[in-house]
């Protein structure tokens, strides 16, 4: 007998899309008698779209990494990241009508006041639905006080009163679960740390969320693995955040930062790790043109349907389905019950 619930591989062998996923999951649930229940929730997936720079630091925000940065910005990046592809990569996510919206950070670049105010007047005309934040290391370029930054971005951080617990956003049978990532680095570093704190704290809520039969997905900036940035770019405590996931479980984990579409997976699990590039690139190389992540999370018998399209900006102004993407299927957390 066919055993829907109990088939658990990461990645379905030629399986491609959602629609073959849930013919499958239909057919296995005539032969094994089991009702399939399809409850689908639609999330867009966006990072790093470094919105343009308006204006310079003010004297008291002056500091050695904005001045390096800022030359890069001038020299380079204001010629790579431009308003047209973002503005057709949030046409095309509106036309999606995504149920939620993650943000996997880098809203700004020299993580300016002035820019956290920019960015709070574009995500407010963005009419996103609801949409978790989660902060990249431009946002925190430098040590400095960020209770005003954090408030101005409150509706999309969704902090709890301990801002070193993971956020969450919960939508249906879907939570989105944010991990801060962003600390200051130095000079000529992107380094990321979630710290010791914030990981025993998503240690719970991955178990209690998990407890509740919801499909966790977790956001960061930073990528969880190795080799998809540089050292200098990277997690100094990658290894104590996989062995919170390999131990807690969750359905997949979704970053920025690499400015690259990838797809791997925690290093002895099966749960999916997509990364995306940055949302305002021009579509100069296929591999890092504008383009987001469109996921859909279906809830059937004993598993999660998981399925990821990459969507990106080509050479002719137009976004494009492409090759790379999965269709993922992971053991489903059923709630506990009491007799």
């Amino acid at each position: 007998m066919l055993q829907v619930g109990a088939f658990a591989p990461a990645r379905l062998s030629g399986i491609k899309s959602r629609s073959a996923l849930v013919t499958y999951c239909t057919l296995a649930a005539l032969l094994t008698g089991e009702l399939i229940f399809l409850a689908s929730v639609h999330i867009a997936h966006f990072s790093d779209p470094h919105l343009p720079l308006t204006s310079l630091p003010s004297w008291r925000e002056w500091r050695v990494k904005r001045v390096l940065s800022l030359f890069s910005w001038f020299s380079r990046r204001r010629h790579l990241h431009t308003p047209p592809p973002l503005e057709q990569v949030m046409r095309d996510i509106h036309q999606f009508h995504p149920d939620m919206v993650a943000i996997t950070g880098d809203m700004t670049n020299l993580g300016l006041l002035s820019e956290f105010r920019a960015a709070q007047r574009w995500l407010q005309d963005q009419h996103l639905p609801p949409t978790l934040l989660v902060p990249g290391n431009h946002e925190a370029l430098v040590r400095e006080r960020s209770a005003e930054k954090r408030a101005l971005w409150a509706p999309w951080l969704h902090m709890s009163e301990n801002q070193k617990a993971p956020s969450v956003l919960i939508r249906d049978h879907v939570a989105l679960i944010g991990l801060n990532t962003a600390v200051p680095s130095f000079p000529f570093l992107a380094t990321g740390r979630a710290g010791r704190e914030q990981l025993d704290l998503l240690a719970k809520t991955l178990k209690n969320l998990g407890e509740t039969g919801l499909c966790r997905i977790v956001l960061l900036h930073h990528p969880p693995v190795t080799r998809l940035v540089d050292k200098r770019k990277g997690l100094t405590d990658l290894n104590t955040l996989q062995d919170v996931l390999r131990q807690e479980g969750a359905e997949l984990v979704l970053h920025g930062h690499s400015h690259r579409a990838t797809f791997c997976t925690i290093p002895g699990t099966q749960i999916p790790v997509v990364g995306t590039t940055s949302a305002s690139h021009i579509a100069n190389s296929p591999e890092k043109a504008a383009g987001w992540n469109r996921i859909t999370i279906t809830a059937l018998p004993g598993t999660w349907g998981i399925d990821v399209q990459r969507r990106a900006l080509g050479t002719d102004g137009l976004m494009h389905n492409c090759e790379t993407g999965g269709v993922y299927t992971l053991n489903r957390h059923l709630p506990k019950t009491t007799v």
